[in-house]
């Protein structure tokens, strides 16, 4: 495949005008099915830029030029995302007409010290096929949308209302893509009052498929699981998982002999239900993992398999995939073995009963964890033996330079009708901390076991960050904290003290999110570059394949290099990996926007009620027109406008401070605000400083 892109390449060097399809098939002497391999390899050439379609015509990107994702805003103005590197900002009159998503070539027009570089959209190179959601509205005798995402201009006019004639009227939420300039209904949603219909906006605006189809779910009745397993049902093991969790898909063991811990990590065996090339192998991958949506699951694999005949349930006999490590005080793993198995869980316990196991307290008056014959008795002793090694693996990684981001996440609790209870800010306790160790240590252990003996995987990738941005997120956080840093070389470990420095001046929450912002994303891919953030040199995903595709895949080459005999990878399953890599990747940022877009629905509509309240409130980000400040309480993010106030307002781009009516405002201050105004579809809350500036 790589061998055809180079003579693509080399084509359209040859020829700078470009060349057509046809131009190109008849040039590389391709005809019938060979067609459909110059189709893909142009698709692929184009989503990584190196070649753009005008008209009918492939040409090569010129040398010079950025690619990427552009961004667009409320505003008209956006800026091309570039993975590892700075920004480049777009001003309004030059995005070329371009819209959020689409994925476009720039030339920088505009370079200076310490601001962002300017550009200009020099072509669209592939449209973002994006699905938008609004709510209908009149404006006089006609319907129009109003969309949610105000980078949009509005109203939007509906391009085809005739398929719809008699069904609209204000109020309906509907899921729309632009065509021209104007509104194509896909979908009518629901009415824009009813609860329960962000969920669904979120499931068609993301194309989350809820249902299976009918062959996929047959294929799990006529599974045939066979082979010899080893036997672990008279083992100790355990389970710990939320406590609203469906699926169980890793259990824990543990022992101690001396100075040497035994640690087993007993993951659901999914790949021998779920068979390679499939009609179920192929839905799972298509979704790529499960998205959670506050209190309801759209899995990655029937609930047949992902909620009972794959979940470890406590009492019952499952099969699993074992990884045994024997690991020394100092945190090394001198050993290791991997077994097919079979295994019956003594307890399933939550993240919270288990913490008060340890602490010596009672558990939770509403309980749902399980305990199997005598298994409560014993218990404790496991769980602080647990905690024993945990601690041991996670100072461990700190010694190697890992970096621990300990982010409060929203915990949104809904009645049955879907309206919000609460909002509580996530805690993370000591017993999410002991699972957390155990499975990052199989993971790396799988992984090491796999490259170190050359077979191929599926990689959880992370690569360092840019040097320009770590030297930017310094130069805020020295004035977020007060403090000079004075480091000879800014790596993992100059990170490490930063974040424990801003801890202790009880800054940690803004510095370590302003780090991780400073980041590059993790993602998946066949070629291991390591995980900067876990100091891993080699790490992969293993320990969830009810709900990532990656992990699954990664069971059945384990599989494979456990066998005996030599196990042969080819080119054609190296690419098949590429591809599903690149997929998988791209599924988990849906799923993710999915997630986090139901979640801030949910608290923009419960801040709705808080209208004239006052609560305290942290600056998150600064810009010349204003602060954005989230609600602590709540973990809910909204903005205080500046554009009234008459004197003048002086912005620090560098040390992000706005100085205000002699004032400094700076990342990281806590502020008292009062809630003005809230819309939940555009997910915006405009707040006041309660304390005059």
């Amino acid at each position: 495949m790589a061998q055809i892109r180079t003579l693509i390449i080399n084509l359209l060097k040859r020829n700078p005008k470009g060349l057509s399809f046809n131009a190109l098939r008849r040039a590389l002497g391709l005809r019938g099915k060979a067609t459909k391999t110059l189709e893909k390899e142009l698709s692929i050439l184009q989503a990584d830029g190196v070649l753009y379609r005008d008209r009918n015509k492939y040409l090569l990107a010129a040398e010079g030029t950025e690619k990427g994702y552009f961004q667009k805003f409320a505003g008209g103005f956006g800026f091309l995302l570039r993975e590892g590197k700075e920004d480049i900002f777009i001003p309004p009159h030059a995005t070329m007409g371009a819209m959020d998503g689409d994925y476009v070539m720039v030339v920088i027009v505009k370079e200076r010290p310490g601001k962002k570089p300017e550009g200009r959209i020099i072509k669209i190179l592939k449209r973002a096929d994006k699905k938008f959601s609004g709510t209908i509205k009149k404006a006089g005798k006609q319907f129009v949308v109003l969309p949610d995402d105000k980078s949009l201009q509005e109203p939007l006019k509906i391009r085809n209302k005739g398929e719809f004639k008699g069904k609209l009227h204000e109020g309906l939420k509907v899921i729309f893509k632009v065509r021209e300039g104007s509104a194509e209904l896909q979908e009518i949603v629901g009415d824009e009052n009813d609860p329960s219909v962000d969920y669904k906006v979120v499931v068609s605006k993301y194309g989350l498929k809820e249902d299976f189809p009918k062959k996929a779910i047959i294929e799990i009745q006529n599974v045939k699981i066979t082979g010899r397993r080893l036997d672990l049902r008279d083992e100790f093991i355990f389970t710990i998982d939320p406590r609203d969790a469906k699926d169980f898909d890793d259990a824990i063991s543990i022992s101690k002999s001396g100075d040497l811990y035994l640690l087993g990590v007993h993951i659901a065996d999914v790949s021998s239900y779920v068979r390679e090339d499939s009609k179920l192998d192929k839905e799972a991958m298509s979704r790529g993992c499960s998205t959670y949506l506050i209190d309801k699951v759209i899995p990655m694999l029937p609930h047949e398999l992902s909620s009972d005949l794959c979940s470890l349930k406590p009492g019952v006999d499952r099969y699993t995939m074992s990884v045994f490590m024997w690991i020394d005080k100092d945190g090394n793993v001198i050993k290791r073995e991997f077994h097919n198995s079979i295994i019956n869980s003594k307890a399933r316990l939550t993240y919270e009963d288990a913490q008060n196991i340890l602490d010596g307290k009672p558990l939770e008056k509403d309980s749902v964890s399980v305990f199997v014959g005598d298994s409560f008795a014993k218990i404790r002793d496991f769980l602080l033996l647990a905690r024993e090694l945990a601690w041991i693996l996670r100072d461990a990684r700190s010694r190697k330079g890992s970096l621990d981001f300990d982010l409060p996440e929203p915990v949104v609790e809904l009645n049955p009708q879907g309206r919000v209870i609460s909002i509580t800010p996530s805690v993370r306790l000591d017993t999410h901390r002991i699972i957390e160790e155990f499975m990052v240590k199989a993971n790396e252990t799988v992984a090491e076991f796999l490259d170190g003996n050359g077979f191929p995987a599926i990689f959880r990738v992370h690569e360092p960050p840019d040097e320009q941005k770590i030297i930017s997120f310094l130069k805020v956080v020295e004035g977020i904290l007060g403090t000079k840093f004075d480091f000879d070389n800014v790596d993992r470990y100059a990170l490490q003290k930063v974040v424990e420095f801003a801890e202790n001046q009880g800054h940690g929450p803004i510095v370590s999110y302003l780090l991780l912002r400073s980041m590059k994303r993790a993602k998946y891919s066949i070629q291991n570059v390591g995980h900067y953030g876990l100091a891993s040199r080699c790490y992969l995903h293993f320990t969830s394949p009810i709900r990532r595709y990656p992990d699954l895949v990664v069971h059945r080459i384990l599989k494979k290099a456990m066998g005996k005999g030599k196990t042969f990878f080819d080119d054609d399953y190296l690419e098949k990996l590429d591809e599903i890599a690149r997929h998988s990747t791209l599924r988990e940022e849906i799923s993710e926007k999915a997630e986090w877009d139901l979640v801030d629905y949910k608290k923009y509509e419960f801040m709705k009620d808080k209208i004239g309240q006052i609560f305290d409130g942290v600056i998150t980000h600064l810009v010349l027109q204003g602060a954005f400040i989230e609600i602590e309480d709540f973990l809910t993010e909204g903005f205080v406008s500046f554009g009234k106030i008459k004197e003048n307002v002086v912005f620090d781009e560098d040390k992000m401070e706005l100085y205000i009516n002699g004032k400094t405002l700076r990342l990281g201050d806590r502020v008292k605000v009062r809630v003005v105004a809230v819309d939940k579809w555009s997910k915006s809350m405009e707040l006041e400083l309660y304390e005059e500036v």
